[in-house]
């Protein structure tokens, strides 16, 4: 329809609100002529979205044919040909049943004039679907079940159809209701719905690890840590120890050909010998330093691992002797 019939329409059904006071408390006729009057403003701006609702609230504070014809008017406007429609139909059995033939004429005529225009949708349910607690929403309504494979007008546009039961998987589907259309929507039986039991993790974080394999590994790893820490300084002591013998002799005098060899031959067999007591203490402290490491960091690792994520766990202690180191070798898996 045209804005100028459009605006026309709404003239009309304004001045259709004229007539006898209804009963009601006064303080509700006012603020129903309130709102009629905003609402009938907001219409000439083509603001019908706002425009409505305010005419729905008029009405229902005030009822009055005339009001409903304003309504329906603006409905119409605005694209909702059902709800226009049903409006009209309303105004005219009110109109009727104030013995207003004018109103009820032309509330007759508005709704014949939308019969052919209406868009309608039929929800139909199989009988193999019609489960006990079954619920159909339309728009997020509920359909009742008298309604199912019903022709029902509704306004033009995106239908979004819910279906739920209990213990059923949940259908929906959308469908566009277009105008002078019957739309059809078919609701299948719905599948039974997958159950999915949660079971309690037995292991909890933590839980199931060995606590003796923890307390193993922290233990030695504290122990080669330590060990490592005490040779190293021992090393650093009998490598002074020599640097102070070195210092007590003549250059070169344990080189054989030096003539004051002989003297020193004592001196010299000590220092070798503390060399060689430092290159051990240097050598099996590093290593016990290092193994203490790789201990302490897998035992940590082991304590922080969720239990439930590891499929083997352990540590294996290899003793481990060479020419120049002796310790603790540790392989694990967490």
């Amino acid at each position: 329809m045209g804005s100028k019939s459009s605006w026309i329409g709404v003239v009309f059904a304004v001045s259709l609100c004229v007539g006898p006071a209804h009963a009601g408390p006064a303080e509700d006729r006012a603020a129903a002529d309130a709102l009629f009057q905003e609402a009938r403003a907001l219409a000439k701006e083509g603001r019908h979205a706002e425009a409505c609702p305010k005419f729905a609230a008029s009405q229902k504070l005030d009822p009055r044919p005339g009001r409903l014809l304003a309504l329906g008017d603006c409905y119409e406007t605005a694209g909702q040909t059902a709800s226009a429609w049903a409006t009209f139909r309303e105004a005219a059995s009110a109109a009727q049943a104030a013995k207003d033939e004018r109103r009820t004429e032309e509330a007759v005529r508005r709704a014949g004039e939308l019969e052919p225009k209406l868009a309608k949708l039929v929800v139909e349910v199989a009988p193999e679907a019609r489960v006990a607690g079954l619920v159909v929403k339309r728009n997020g309504k509920v359909v009742e079940a008298e309604v199912w494979g019903s022709v029902v007008p509704v306004d033009p546009g995106e239908q979004r159809i819910e279906v739920t039961a209990p213990g059923k998987k949940a259908w929906a589907e959308k469908v566009v209701a277009g105008e002078g259309a019957v739309t059809r929507v078919k609701v299948p039986a719905l599948g039974d719905e997958v159950k999915v039991e949660r079971v309690a993790s037995a292991k909890e974080e933590g839980a199931g690890k060995s606590w003796a394999l923890l307390a193993v590994g922290g233990g030695l790893a504290l122990a080669g840590i330590g060990t490592g820490i005490g040779l190293l300084v021992a090393a650093n002591g009998a490598d002074e120890e020599a640097d102070a013998l070195d210092a007590s002799m003549p250059d070169a005098a344990c080189d054989p050909a030096h003539p004051e060899h002989a003297a020193n031959k004592a001196t010299c067999a000590t220092l070798l010998s503390t060399l060689q007591r430092k290159d051990t203490f240097f050598n099996v402290g590093t290593g016990a330093l290092v193994v203490g490491g790789v201990l302490a960091v897998g035992t940590v690792l082991y304590a922080l691992w969720p239990a439930e994520k590891r499929t083997t766990t352990g540590l294996t202690f290899v003793p481990t002797v060479t020419t120049t180191f002796t310790g603790i070798a540790a392989r694990g898996q967490f």
